[in-house]
């Protein structure tokens, strides 16, 4: 398909300094200054945190994936347990992402969208230069992040490492002025601090982010981290990883049709994919190593060799690619950073095509996973009729790797079509606790609705002790019915702490 390009807006360090409250600014809205410790030694269990609980992975700059700076206009890195960004116009950092007209997936917030009124403030550790100044924070109901559907509030920011902790449900000044805890949040932002235009002021580094839970008799410090700030001490939540059953167990349409997976660094193992406007060069341990080229250079197209398949049955399309340059939506040589899935469906012959799979950039990018069945995968401005995905017989599958009208050169490693993992009589629930302490116990259950759901039976007794590093529970069919299997682990700490997490794929189980 041409020329539809999206053009889109676009271990810590503890000696933070606490702040007094700070006060308010001419908004009215307040921002609570850095949490006090009393002077007496403390101890107190991690308040409730979205990064921690969602994704088993805290905001702490340890890894890139807590933070994906492709989507920011300011230059922006991770490395040595902190988060680096320019101080220019536009320094948004996306904590929460999403973007309307792409398929979700990964981390977007379409997929995990905020508790607003389990998780009500954001707390963040912030070394910036300048003084006098204001920061922001907006969020957003909707994907397009338009005003209507949006709100925010100010924090004055100060010289100098500190802690600040703002309390989002206290008031909306910002676009629409949406209350925080008006519905859950797709999109939250940090603007830390607001720079006008053309104006540089050096770089701020931020050790931490937390959107928490408000303190309570019990969590008096809800603002910190694990870890020890002068005389309180934060004990470690859990932080809740299932490994297994995950999509890349599943079966591989390739392999079950062809005996071999689509694996492009090797010609054999491809030698069925035809391509148009690309020009290939040398294969390596990228993968395929190609160019876009005329006549569309716009559209480079990879058809895959397929048999009619049930599109419900193989379901999570998977894809490794990098390509060279930056992250970019625009209609421009240089930009149109998307892939794009086609096919045919039994019963047409009109092409399905899908909506934009967004592809970023060296060190935010990693295997895309989508489910073609969790919604309705297809462009808005897709062709009629639109059939779509699910329950349909696919007769045909093509990959359009970016929209770039420029001579991009990009990497593709692989790709795959997988169905739920499966397994005959029993299998093995893997997970592990990334905040693991000594007495951490687990309760591993399955159920055969949907996460979220009840139902759920224990396959390991609450209790169950859990090692560090890779755990494993057997999960035995026994007398219960075959069919598909969702897997719930819930981890506690010793001080009762406690962390829930899915699977991301169920398994189906027969005898």
């Amino acid at each position: 398909m041409q020329g539809r390009t999206t053009t889109t807006r676009r271990a810590r360090r503890m000696t933070a300094t606490l702040l007094a409250v700070l006060t308010a600014l001419a908004a009215g809205v307040v921002v609570t200054g850095p949490v006090s410790p009393a002077v007496a030694a403390t101890s107190e269990p991690e308040a409730a945190d979205y990064a921690t609980d969602v994704f088993g992975d805290a905001w702490d700059f340890s890894n890139a994936a807590d933070i994906n700076t492709s989507s920011t206009s300011a230059r922006a890195s991770v490395g040595g347990g902190a988060l680096s960004v320019e101080l220019v116009d536009q320094d948004h950092l996306f904590l929460v992402h999403s973007v309307s007209g792409s398929l979700p997936f990964g981390r977007d917030g379409a997929l995990q969208p905020v508790d607003t009124a389990k998780y009500t403030r954001l707390s963040f550790s912030m070394d910036q230069p300048l003084a006098k100044r204001i920061g922001a924070v907006y969020w957003f109901t909707c994907r397009e992040q338009t005003s209507a559907c949006g709100g925010g509030a100010t924090f004055s920011t100060v010289p100098g490492r500190h802690t600040y902790d703002i309390d989002l449900a206290k008031t909306s000044t910002l676009l629409g002025k949406r209350p925080w805890k008006s519905a859950k949040m797709v999109v939250v932002r940090l603007d830390p601090v607001v720079m006008r235009a053309k104006e540089k002021g050096g770089t701020a580094s931020i050790d931490w982010v937390r959107l928490h839970a408000a303190p309570d008799a019990q969590h008096p410090n809800a603002a910190l981290p694990p870890g020890t700030t002068g005389t309180t001490t934060i004990r470690p939540r859990p932080q809740t990883v299932v490994d297994s059953p995950n999509p890349s167990q599943g079966a591989d349409l390739a392999a079950v049709q062809h005996g071999r997976s689509w694996d492009f660094r090797s010609a054999v193992a491809t030698g069925g994919v035809r391509y148009q406007d690309i020009t290939r060069l040398p294969r390596d341990s990228r993968g395929l190593n190609a160019r876009n080229a005329p006549p569309a250079q716009n559209d480079p197209r990879l058809l895959f060799p397929v048999s009619p398949f049930p599109g419900s049955t193989y379901h999570y399309l998977q894809f490794d690619m990098t390509y060279d340059g930056k992250f970019d939506l625009a209609d421009h040589p240089g930009g149109g950073k998307m892939a794009r899935l086609i096919w045919n469906a039994s019963g047409s012959g009109t092409p399905q095509i899908s909506n934009d799979i967004l592809t970023y950039d060296s060190g935010n990018q990693s295997e895309v996973t989508v489910d073609l069945t969790a919604r309705n995968p297809l462009d808005e401005n897709a062709l009629n009729p639109r059939l779509g995905w699910a329950g349909r017989t696919i007769t045909s599958l093509r990959l359009d790797p970016n929209e770039d009208p420029g001579a991009a050169v990009w990497h593709l490693r692989s790709l795959h079509l997988r169905a739920d993992p499966a397994a005959k009589g029993s299998t093995s629930v893997q997970f592990h606790d990334a905040a693991w302490v000594p007495g951490t116990t687990a309760e591993v259950a399955v159920g055969t609705r949907p996460p979220g759901s009840r139902g759920y039976v224990a396959i390991a007794a609450k209790g169950t002790a859990v090692a560090k590093g890779a755990n494993s529970v057997p999960f035995r069919l026994g007398s219960m019915a075959p069919g598909r299997y969702w897997v719930r682990v819930t981890l506690t700490h010793p001080d009762g702490s406690t962390s829930t997490s899915f699977a991301p794929a169920p398994v189906v189980m027969s005898r």
